[in-house]
C-alpha cells in the first residue's frame, strides 16, 4: 500500500482531490488531504503519515505556494511531490523548476493509480502516461492515455477526505458533477486546448448513469445531511433526453433543492426547460453573459450567444420562479468603456438577481490571450507567472484606453446592478484612480451575494472568508 497526502492552501473542497482518493483507495492505497499555508502547518503530519508523494490540485496562481511548499518539504523530508489539475495541464514547462518531481496532465485517476501502484512493488514509474517525471536528471514527457470512457467506473468522491474543515466550512451544499468536458468553443476558456490536447483519446464530452447520480444525491442528503446540491458540471443538462428523465426521478428519490450551471440559449431555446428545471427543485442557475455587447461576445469571445436569446432565457427563468446568477467580465481586449457600461445594463434590463463579475486575465494558451498580445495590450513574451494575483483586482492589459475605469467599475458591478440609482454616482467615481476602500466594498457585496445564491450559512462563512481572505492576499 502506497501513501498519498494532498496539501492545499484554502479551505475549500475540490471534486478533483476527491475522486482521486476514492480512485486510489478503491486500487489499495491511503490518501490524507491536509490545509494549511506553512510547513509547520504540515510537519508534524508528514512525520507520521510518511507519505511516498505529497500532492497538489493546482489551478493558475496557486502552483506558487503549493512549488515553494513542495520545494521545502522535499529538502526537509526527502519526500518527491506530484502536481495534478489545471495549470500542470495546460502550463506543462513549471516543470522547469527543479522543485517539481512530476505533473499528471488531463484526467488523473488512471495515472495516479498506475503511479502508487509502481511505487508500492518498488518499480520505475518514469513512463506512466499522463505523467511527466523527472528522473536522474532527466525529464520525462509521457503522452495521454484515452479519456476515461465510462465516468461511472469511477467510484463515488471521498466525501471523508475533507472531514477536517468540519465546523470551518458550510458543508449543507455540497458538489456532484453529472457529465465530464463541455461542448462549446469560447475564445476565453481552456476547453478548446483541452480538447485539442485529448484529440483522437475518446469521446470529449460524457454523461453518467442517472441511477448514479440520483444514488450518489442519496447518500449526501442521508449520511451527510447535505440540504443543497450544486451540480458543478460546465453545462447541467445538455441532452435535454438526459435532463427530462433525471428531473422527476431526482424530485422523488432526492427532493433537495439544486443549484446548477446553464447556456443561456440551452434555456431560451424552450420554455419548458426552466419549469422542468423548477419542478425538480432548482432554487437558481448561473450562467455567463460575459459582456453587454453582442458583436464582442461573439466575434471576440466566440460564444454564440445573441442579444435575444439572453434576455429570452431571463424571461423564462422569471417566468418559472428561478433566480440567476450571471458572469461577466469587465475589461476585454479592444473594449471601450461604453461596452462595460452596457454590460451593467443588460444585468439591469434583465433582471439578474447575483452578480459575479471579474477583470480580465489573459491566460496564456488561450485564444483571448493571443488577441491581446496581437493588439498590443500585454507583451508578447507575457507567460503565466507574469499575471496579476486574482482576476477580482487589476487588470494586466496596458495600453487600453480607460481600462483603470473599468478596472474601478468591477468593484462597483454589483452594486450599480443591484441598485440601478447608483449608476450616476459610479460613472463618477470609477474615476478615482484605484484603492483599497474599491476593494473592500467589492468584497463585502460580493460575500452577501455569495451566501444568498448558494443558501450558505452566513456567520460560517464569514469565518471562512476573513481566514481565507488573508491567504489570498498573502505574498507567496
Amino acid at each position: 500500500m502506497a501513501r498519498l497526502l494532498f496539501l492545499q492552501s484554502i479551505e475549500h473542497e475540490f471534486m478533483g482531490p476527491m475522486y482521486l482518493s476514492s480512485y486510489l483507495r478503491k486500487g489499495g492505497h491511503e490518501c490524507r488531504l491536509l490545509v494549511g499555508r506553512t510547513l509547520d502547518d504540515f510537519h508534524r503530519e508528514i512525520a507520521r503519515f510518511k507519505p511516498h508523494f505529497v500532492a497538489f490540485s493546482v489551478m493558475s496562481g496557486s502552483h506558487r505556494w503549493a512549488i515553494h511548499i513542495a520545494g521545502q518539504i522535499k529538502k526537509e523530508f526527502g519526500i518527491p511531490n506530484i502536481f495534478g489539475g489545471p495549470h500542470p495541464t495546460f502550463f506543462p514547462e513549471m516543470t522547469r523548476d527543479e522543485r517539481v518531481d512530476v505533473i499528471c496532465r488531463g484526467e488523473g485517476e488512471e495515472a495516479a493509480l498506475e503511479l502508487l501502484n509502481r511505487v508500492d512493488k518498488g518499480l520505475a514509474y518514469s513512463d506512466v502516461p499522463n505523467l511527466h517525471v523527472r528522473s536522474g536528471g532527466v525529464l520525462c514527457k509521457n503522452s495521454l492515455r484515452p479519456l476515461i470512457g465510462e465516468l461511472d467506473e469511477c467510484p463515488y468522491p471521498d466525501r471523508e477526505l475533507y472531514d477536517s474543515l468540519d465546523g470551518r466550512l458550510d458543508r449543507s451544499v455540497r458538489s456532484v458533477i453529472t457529465s465530464r468536458g463541455c461542448p462549446f468553443h469560447c475564445a476565453f476558456c481552456f476547453e478548446e486546448a483541452m480538447r485539442e490536447l485529448y484529440r483522437g483519446k475518446g469521446k470529449y464530452v460524457r454523461l453518467r448513469r442517472i441511477d448514479r447520480v440520483i444514488e450518489e444525491c442519496r447518500i449526501l442528503r442521508d449520511r451527510y445531511k447535505v440540504r443543497t446540491i450544486y451540480f458543478a458540471d460546465d453545462v447541467f443538462g445538455m441532452s435535454k433526453s438526459w435532463l427530462y428523465e433525471f428531473l422527476p426521478r431526482y424530485r422523488r428519490d432526492v427532493g433537495l433543492p439544486f443549484i446548477c450551471l446553464v447556456r443561456a440559449d440551452i434555456v431560451s431555446s424552450d420554455e419548458e426547460y426552466a419549469f422542468h428545471l423548477a419542478e425538480g427543485g432548482c432554487r437558481s442557475v448561473f450562467f455567463g453573459i460575459e459582456t453587454g455587447n453582442e458583436t464582442l461576445r461573439n466575434r471576440v469571445l466566440a460564444k454564440r450567444l445573441s442579444d435575444a436569446q439572453i434576455c429570452r432565457a431571463a424571461e423564462f427563468l422569471h417566468k418559472a420562479g428561478i433566480r440567476f446568477r450571471t458572469y461577466n467580465i469587465l475589461g476585454l481586449p479592444g473594449e471601450t468603456l461604453e461596452d462595460a457600461l452596457s454590460t451593467v445594463q443588460m444585468n439591469i434590463d434583465i433582471g439578474a438577481d447575483y452578480l459575479w463579475c471579474s477583470v480580465f486575465m489573459p491566460f496564456p494558451g488561450t485564444e483571448l490571450a493571443r488577441l491581446a498580445a496581437e493588439e498590443g495590450f500585454v507583451e508578447r513574451a507575457f507567460d503565466i507567472d507574469d499575471l496579476g494575483r486574482s482576476f477580482f483586482t487589476c487588470s494586466n492589459l496596458v495600453n487600453m484606453p480607460h481600462i483603470k475605469e473599468m478596472q474601478n467599475l468591477q468593484k462597483f458591478f454589483q452594486t450599480a446592478v443591484l441598485w440601478p440609482w447608483s449608476l450616476p454616482i459610479i460613472r463618477k467615481l470609477i474615476r478615482i484612480p484605484p484603492n483599497t476602500i474599491f476593494n473592500w466594498w467589492f468584497g463585502l457585496i460580493y460575500f452577501l451575494l455569495y451566501v444568498k445564491s448558494e443558501g450558505r450559512g452566513f456567520w460560517q462563512t464569514l469565518k471562512f472568508a476573513v481566514r481565507n481572505y488573508r491567504h489570498i492576499l498573502a505574498k507567496e
